[in-house]
């Protein structure tokens, strides 16, 4: 185990023990993404209502747990960890399906994809994404891990919806050429959909969904292009974050002795 549980009143944040649990994270998954957000899923995701792919079987599970819950083994929060090494397993990132990433490969120094990021929605709040980051500020600490990067998303499939928030993102957040993540060109649609001039950022601030809103927070940046994922039913975007700014502001601020 990368780190021991930290834990704050009934609620843990630690890394899936077996495969017991990273199948009770699957549910969630499967809940989130399929019953509540819309998405496709194959006859067989469906019949085991469970989201599933070959990547499980060599990410780490991180899971926040409820431990006066009993239901789904008390599992209401998980995000999905690949490290560069594991990754060798299988023979690319999950984010290569949407984005070229040549540039982060490039990046001397571990690296580290995000995914599949849910919470249970009676537990979206303040305390369990705390939870979540300070379990990625252990992990990227243990592994000395420089840089993490994965996809975050917009509900919904079309994109238009949200030219203002991408729009914004594109004009005052991009990431610097040295580490950008591009939208495969056969997928690519340009977040240039308003002129810099013409954007309330205010307005802009407020559709943006809190997991994207958390990793600017980190002074994260955003890839070039955006993603459709009709199979989802989400318009993705790609992050890129320095861990340095996971350490320092999560584990310090919210660590024990805080």
């Amino acid at each position: 185990m990368a780190f021991d549980p930290i834990c704050a009143g009934s609620l843990c944040v630690r890394l899936a023990a077996n495969d017991e649990e990273i199948t009770a994270s699957q549910k969630l998954r499967y809940q989130i993404f399929c019953e509540e957000m819309g998405g496709a899923a194959s006859d067989e995701i469906r019949a085991q209502k469970r989201d599933f792919d070959d990547y499980d079987a060599v990410c780490d599970h991180l899971l926040v747990v409820d431990e006066d819950q009993s239901e789904n083994m008390g599992i209401v929060g998980t995000y999905r960890l690949l490290r560069s090494g594991p990754m060798q397993k299988i023979g690319r990132f999950y984010t290569e399906h949407e984005y070229d990433i040549s540039a982060l490969k490039a990046y001397e120094g571990e690296l580290l994809e995000l995914g599949r990021s849910c919470v249970d929605v009676r537990y979206r709040n303040r305390s369990v994404m705390t939870l979540l980051w300070r379990g990625i500020g252990a992990y990227v600490s243990s592994y000395g891990i420089k840089l993490m990067f994965g996809c975050a998303s917009f509900t919904g499939a079309d994109p238009q919806k949200h030219a203002l928030a991408l729009s914004y993102l594109h004009h005052f957040h991009l990431a610097p050429p040295e580490v950008r993540l591009k939208t495969l060109p056969e997928y690519y649609v340009s977040m240039n959909m308003i002129p810099k001039d013409q954007i309330d950022q205010r307005a802009a601030l407020r559709e943006i969904p809190p997991l994207i809103k958390g990793y600017l927070r980190l002074n994260g940046v955003i890839g070039d292009g955006a993603f459709v994922d009709t199979i989802y039913n989400t318009t993705d975007v790609s992050i890129i974050v320095e861990t340095d700014q996971v350490t320092d502001l999560y584990s310090k601020r919210y660590g024990p002795d805080s």
